[in-house]
């Protein structure tokens, strides 16, 4: 028998209720649960890594990043890696989930949040990239959701439709990469990608869950013209 989880902290956030909760193990998994519904943990964060890690590939000199979604800080981590990196700008609509990772509720949280080149905005990453400069970015990594066909909040569906997508490519120099997370394929997002930001590649990364293979996927644009 598995013991229950621990609860470690819960509130109320801008979008329904928060809960952290660590699982024990060696090492423990800490889990992050919003509404009810398991949104991510410790226990698989090779595709958050693999996110940045794709991005830092493919960007040729991704000095200023653009983050929506800090998540459990994985890949903001990731990117805190190369010293290319000047800046990253991070979006994330829940308060209580910023305040968790500087409390360092979460492995490495207080650290990353701790780096001086990480600027935190509390907000929705939409409203950032409206406001955005054009030609701003070298890079915009998307992780707001679990992907545009299994949401935990129907609100989030409007990030990866065109309108949003057309805010991030005018947000992106020439060459810059957009960098969307997905827990499943979506033809249709690749298709918005590329026809308002530049030429798509599908990343698939095979993982185990709970016992159970499942493929996530990284979608990646380059940004070929300034998108004004």
């Amino acid at each position: 028998m598995h013991e229950p989880p621990e609860t470690l902290a819960r509130g109320e956030g801008n979008l329904g209720e928060l809960v952290l909760r660590r699982r024990a193990g060696s090492p423990p998994v800490y889990e992050l649960v919003v509404n009810g519904v398991f949104l991510m943990d410790t226990a698989e964060t090779s595709s958050e890594r693999l996110l940045a890690e794709a991005v830092m590939r493919r960007t040729r000199a991704p000095h200023r990043v653009l983050v929506g979604g800090l998540g459990l800080g994985y890949t903001v981590g990731a990117l805190l890696t190369d010293s290319r990196i000047q800046r990253i700008d991070v979006v994330e609509i829940e308060p209580l989930l910023i305040r968790w990772l500087r409390d360092g509720l979460v492995p490495d949280g207080a650290a990353v949040m701790s780096d001086r080149r990480v600027k935190v905005t509390i907000g929705d990453v939409a409203d950032a990239l409206s406001a955005a400069e054009p030609a701003s970015y070298d890079a915009v990594l998307l992780d707001v959701d679990n992907g545009p066909g299994f949401l935990v909040h129907e609100r989030n569906a409007a990030i990866y439709q065109h309108d949003s997508l057309l805010m991030a490519a005018r947000a992106l120099r020439p060459g810059g990469t957009l960098a969307v997370w997905s827990a499943s394929p979506s033809t249709a997002l690749s298709a918005r990608m590329a026809a308002v930001v530049g030429p798509v590649e599908d990343i698939a990364t095979d993982v185990i869950r709970d016992g159970r293979p499942m493929t996530y996927h990284i979608y990646l644009a380059t940004a070929t013209t300034v998108n004004r």
